[in-house]
């Protein structure tokens, strides 16, 4: 939830309702609380092992950084899918628009970013 999921940066513009307000609210609240309880039961990530493929708990922290990864998405496809459900109709077409240009801004600062790659420096 580090910068909340790119569905919030749209709630400005569609105008959520007071009651909606307090969904999206009741919604993240429960978020950070079920995330802070999970990240509390679980051993924190050994980074270091995975920096070395010759360490002996390599396989074990690549297996458990999956498993966070897997988790991560899943938590945050949950989390979208219930502040998009607090949506009504209306606002989850103009939301589908929203996206839309989204999608062909980052195309056109990606199309004019690409070029020949630099030359690596020594």
């Amino acid at each position: 939830m580090m910068g909340g999921p790119i569905i919030l940066r749209s709630f400005r513009e569609l105008e959520l309702t007071p009651a909606q307000q307090q969904q999206v609210h009741t919604v993240l609240s429960n978020a950070r609380a079920q995330f802070a309880a999970k990240a509390a039961t679980g051993a924190p990530p050994d980074m270091l092992a995975l920096a070395n493929p010759g360490d002996p708990g390599y396989a074990s922290a690549v297996q458990a950084a999956k498993k966070r990864a897997t988790d991560r998405i899943q938590q945050q496809s949950e989390l979208n899918q219930q502040l998009y459900n607090v949506l009504t109709a209306d606002q989850k077409a103009q939301l589908g628009k929203l996206v839309a240009n989204w999608k062909a801004r980052m195309a056109q600062r990606t199309d004019g970013v690409r070029g020949p790659p630099a030359p690596a420096s020594r």
